[in-house]
Parts: C-alpha cells; structure tokens; sequence
C-alpha cells in the first residue's frame, strides 16, 4: 500500500545561511528513502518564500491528494507564509534543521532560525485563525538523524493502518454468534464501510464447490501442513475456504467477520478455524464469531506491521511465571506458527470434528490492539510471547510475558484487572513486533481515545 508524501520547504531570503541547499540535500533525501520505505514524493515546483508563493504551493499540493505533508522550516517563517501550508493537506508534519544544515558553523550570524520557527508554528496551531483540529507531528535533524528517521517512521506505518481502514469494506457473515453482546459493536468511521450477508448464502456456495477443487485444495494442505484428521474434514474446510475467498475477492472486501458457529457445524459437517487461518495466509483478515470491531483491529494492525494478524481470547493465568495464556481455537496464520510448525486436526470439543491448525505462537515481541466505540476509543497492549516449550491448550496458544498496557509494564494480574474492569470485549488483535509507537501515531490521527492503565484494585 504505497502512501502519497509531499515535501515543501518554507524559506525567507533574509537569512543568509544555505536554506536552498538543505531543502535540496532533505528532498533527495526523501526521494531515496521513499524507494525503501515505499512512499511517493511529491514537491511543488516552488519554495514558500512570500504568501504568494506559499498560496501556489499549497494548490499544487492539495491537487495531489497526499496522505501526508512534511513543511520544513528551511528558514523561520511567520504564519502568513505556514497557513495556506498546512491547510494543504490533513495530515501534516513540520519539520526543523539543526543550524548546522545551514553553514556548518556554530559562529557568526544565524544562519536558518529553524528550530524557532517551528516552534513559533506549533505554538499557533489552536489559533482561531487556524484551528488545526488534527494532530500536527514535529520533527528535527537532516535526513541522515537517527532522530528524524525514528519519528517518520512510526508515522509512515500509523498512515498505512489509517489508508486501510479508511474507505476498507468489511463483510459480516451471519452476525455474531449466538449471545455474543460483547462483540456486536459496529464502526462510526464514516470511512468504514459494512456489508452483510446471510449464513444461508453461504452454505449454498460452498455446496456448489466441485469436489474436483475441494480434493485438489485439500491436497496441497497436505503438502504444506501436518495432518491427522480425516481427508474428508480436509476437502470440507477446503470449500469453506475456496468459498470465502471467493467472496472476498469478487465483493472487493478487505476483511471479514465470520459467524463460526454453531450452525457450520451442523450444516456443513466442519469447523471453520483452519480455513479462517488459510484466509489469514491469503491477508484478508477475518474474525471469528461475527466480531466487525475485531476485524477492523485486524485490518489497521496488519497494514502497520506489514505482516498478517491474530484474534485472540485471554484464556488462563499464571501467577508464578507472571503472564497469560492466549487462545483460541485453531484459526492463526502459518506465519504465526512456532517450530515444528502447524498441525491440522479435529477441534478440542467437537469429537472428531474438524479442521482446526494445533500451533504455539512463535517466541518474541507482539503489539495488541482493541478498537472499541466504533472506533473512537481503543487499548494498546504489549509484551513478548514466551519460549514454545510452556505446556497449553489444544489449539492456537501462546503465554504472553513482559507485559505492558500502552507502554505501561503491568503485572499479569494488573492486566486481567484492567481487561475485565473495562469490560472489554474478549478478542484482541496481535500483530508480530514492536509496533507501539505507530500503533499510537494511529489512533491519534484517528481520534480514538487510548484507555490508560488503572491500579490494580480488589474493591469496586
């Protein structure tokens, strides 16, 4: 998903240092980064030098459509020159060169005033002349600081997550699973579109699979996972899988929120988890048990980490080793899977019922996300899933440690306190790594408001 960047310098002539040539050295910069970072640049043909100038670039730029824009201060620059500037673009950063940039000299006169002029812009953002409601992202050093590149790039992946939910088609299957009040929660991101569709459609499509394909699915499943359920459970969960795809694909969505059961069970002779884990190979996230919000936490943490996600329940405790068991029934992507991988069988309480994927979770660090109130709230969480060696359930499981609640370190009793004290819906998304930092960047530009840490309590 490639982003849309523009870059414009803001420069005064009456500072004699080389703005012209830091602005150039920073937009070449840029340019290259984007090859590894994959972004776009965009620049207009001008630097805002006078309000006419900063009027002609603002046009140019507003006319690209960009999904972020960086104004540097070349030079300092009062607010006639930034307002049309940074009404250009919703998203905006405003950057700062250290003085250096401008002749390599610590003596004689100064030679951009960059740091001062952003500071004089930011200080005016909540102006009535302005009133930039969104957030506005500082940043300082050339193109080579360690600092710069650290503050991009949380920024470019909270962009990524945004650009995927917003105008993202989820399809909800069948609503949620009987009971489940918990998760019935719906998007109020007008962005955000969500379809329906009934169990009954479904199950006529996945009847109308030839066996030819649901033998030839099955097949390749036994190639490239262990096995010991019956063949038959294989080609079945194989047409529920050609079948999702199918309507993924054709209806353009780019996430589902699947009713799992009960009725697939009784009516098609299968359990959905390992085909929900093969749409999660393919990157289309879909959530058990009906969960939109839950899809949507998988969708905005996929496009930020660029890996596919998990939906999760928190299912046990151990006070001893300080952390937490997570679960769920067998529908995790093979990414995900720890040595010696993935097993397909037949689910924990559904006797010789399948097919679910039997996998630990591989060891390191994984960055969790809830979406709530249609989205305008939201938890971070954090920590590290442990070694594979920790006995668990039947199923998708892996014991989370070193965990953190919106960089918060919490103990694992704390953590549940906080889960239940909230009232949270139980499925959370994961994402492989550290992602914190744009995850965030992402529910700031978002507006969602991040649930902070409350003291562990045992009374109401």
């Amino acid at each position: 998903m490639s982003l849309r960047l523009g870059f414009v310098s803001v420069m005064r002539p009456l500072f004699k240092g080389d703005s012209a040539g830091a602005a150039a050295r920073s937009l070449a910069g840029l340019r290259v980064l984007g090859k590894e970072l994959d972004f776009e640049l965009f620049s207009p043909a001008v630097a805002a030098s006078d309000p006419e100038t900063a009027t002609q670039a603002a046009r140019e730029l507003q006319a690209q459509e960009l999904d972020f824009l960086l104004i540097q201060h070349s030079t300092f620059a009062t607010s006639e020159l930034l307002l049309p500037l940074l009404r250009a673009c919703k998203r905006v950063g405003v950057w700062a060169l250290p003085e250096s940039a401008g002749n390599g000299s610590a003596r004689g006169p100064l030679p951009l005033n960059s740091l001062c002029g952003l500071n004089m812009t930011l200080s005016f953002l909540d102006h009535p002349k302005l009133a930039k409601r969104e957030p506005v992202k500082w940043f300082y050093g050339e193109m080579d600081s360690a600092w710069f590149r650290a503050r991009l790039e949380p920024t470019l992946a909270a962009l990524r997550a945004l650009k995927a939910i917003e105008g993202a088609r989820i399809l909800q299957i069948g609503g949620t699973a009987p009971g489940f009040y918990g998760i019935e929660g719906q998007p109020a991101l007008a962005a955000v579109k969500v379809d329906k569709m009934e169990l009954a459609e479904v199950f006529v499509r996945v009847a109308k699979v030839s066996e030819a394909d649901a033998k030839a699915r099955a097949a390749d499943w036994q190639k490239e996972e262990a096995w010991d359920a019956p063949t038959e459970h294989l080609e079945r969960a194989a047409k529920v899988e050609l079948t999702l795809k199918d309507i993924a694909e054709k209806g353009a969505y780019d996430a589902l929120a699947l009713r799992c059961w009960p009725e697939f069970p009784d009516t098609c002779g299968v359990m959905v988890c390992a085909a929900v884990g093969r749409m999660g190979d393919a990157e289309i996230p879909t959530a058990c048990e009906g969960d939109v919000m839950g899809a949507l936490s998988m969708l905005a943490l996929q496009a930020l980490s660029k890996q596919p996600t998990i939906l999760m329940d928190l299912s046990d405790l151990d006070l001893a080793d300080d952390s937490l068991q997570f679960w769920h029934c067998g529908n995790a992507p093979m990414a995900w899977a720890a040595t010696p991988g993935t097993r397909l069988t037949t689910h924990f309480n559904r006797d010789g019922l399948g097919v679910v994927r039997d996998m630990v979770l591989r060891p390191g660090p994984t960055t969790g996300l809830r979406l709530l109130a249609g989205g305008k709230r939201a938890v971070i969480v954090s920590g590290e899933f442990a070694e594979p060696d920790k006995a668990g359930f039947d199923g998708v499981r892996g014991w989370l440690k070193d965990l953190h609640w919106q960089s918060e370190p919490l103990s694992a009793r704390a953590f549940i306190a906080n889960v239940l004290d909230y009232r949270l819906p139980h499925h959370l998304a994961f994402a492989t790594g550290d992602v914190q930092a744009g995850l965030s960047e992402f529910c700031a530009w978002l507006g969602a408001e991040v649930l902070p840490a409350r003291p562990l309590k045992d009374t109401l």
